[in-house]
């Protein structure tokens, strides 16, 4: 009988289980998809608690920016710079800029506060440090509210510095920030900045009158006052009206030593007691002090142009006003001042 040919064996041998674990095994789909899932998955919570780890912190830093705010309004300056810089130190100002932002400017504030209380210069150093800063992040095209509320600050620091040092120099750089901040606070979109950086404007150039030009720098020093006053009406901003027809009031009065002394110094006396209509002595003792102090210097001019002894004697009143707060023990620079200028009104009394 003929052999049946035999079957030729194959070179290479299927190794067990190949069917099963191929790379198109199903088994072998479902551990890799699995993988794939649950690396996704991880993904995704990862970002989820590390984004909302991110939040929580976030949402601290701003508390504490908020406690600082109230702070500062109840004149806590120290404490509020404490917290505002620790904030500032502790964000990044690359992750979260507009948090950074705030926090500086906010420190700058403090600094500028305790600048009018003690040392000053290195404290308005500080402030415009701070500042600048914080306008690194606060430019005018992605934040140009904040951006003008930063110059604004800065121009005010840089005016009350040049009060100490180079007058002519620092003034220069406040009205540089100012008309910064003017670019973007206008009347009718931001009033109450407009406003603030009016009264500001006004203040710089009352100081600039006392290094040249003295007459046209008032008169533009009492424009930018009259421009604050649109806006700061007693009705809607009792504290902004009364600031800025103090700042009016000793305006007028610097004004009648070049011109029209009886006239303007009877626009002195007014603007002074409307401001006192706000400062009042229970609500705003030394605002009522300081204010009461230009009244009379302004009663005291006065008597030199008209009715001497009846404008002498309000002279007096209202240094005895301002005597009830700055009282020797608690404000001994202030006491002197006022006292020396109370006999000096009294001695031409006699």
């Amino acid at each position: 009988m003929p052999k049946r040919p035999k079957k030729k064996k194959s070179g290479k041998k299927t190794k067990s289980g190949a069917g099963k674990w191929g790379k198109n095994s199903p088994w072998f789909i479902g551990i890799v998809g699995g993988l794939i899932g649950a690396f996704a998955v991880g993904a995704v919570l990862y970002y989820f608690y590390g984004h909302r780890e991110l939040e929580i912190y976030r949402a601290i830093d701003m508390t504490s920016i908020n406690n600082a705010d109230r702070l500062l309004e109840k004149n806590m300056v120290e404490d509020a710079l404490a917290i505002y810089t620790h904030v500032a130190g502790k964000v990044s100002a690359k992750e979260d800029p507009g948090l950074y932002a705030n926090a500086k400017n906010s420190e700058g504030v403090c600094y500028y506060k305790l600048a009018l209380v003690k040392n000053t210069e290195v404290n308005l150093l500080k402030a415009i440090s701070a500042f600048q800063d914080a306008l690194k992040i606060r430019t005018v095209e992605k934040y140009p509210a904040d951006y003008a509320n930063t110059q604004n600050n800065l121009g005010n620091a840089y005016r009350t510095l040049s009060e100490v040092k180079d007058k002519k120099g620092n003034l220069g750089k406040a009205f540089e920030a100012f008309e910064k901040a003017l670019k973007v606070y206008t009347l009718d979109k931001y009033p109450a900045g407009y406003a603030a950086t009016q009264n500001n404007l006004g203040a710089a150039y009352a100081t600039l009158s006392e290094v040249g030009n003295k007459e046209q720098n008032l008169n533009k020093a009492i424009k930018a006052f009259q421009e604050a006053l649109k806006i700061r009406t007693i009705e809607r901003y009792p504290l902004g009206y009364a600031t800025t027809q103090n700042n009016l009031g000793n305006t007028y009065r610097a004004l009648a030593e070049v011109k029209d002394k009886g006239s303007n110094l009877l626009k002195a006396v007014q603007a002074v007691k409307e401001a006192l209509k706000v400062y009042t002595l229970s609500e705003y003792p030394l605002d009522y002090a300081a204010t009461q102090n230009n009244l009379g210097n302004a009663y005291g001019a006065l008597a030199a142009v008209k009715d001497k002894e009846a404008n002498l004697t309000k002279a007096v009143r209202a240094y005895e006003e301002a005597l009830k707060v700055y009282t020797l023990g608690r404000y001994p620079s202030q006491f002197r001042t006022v006292t020396a200028s109370m006999e000096k009104a009294k001695q031409k009394v006699r």
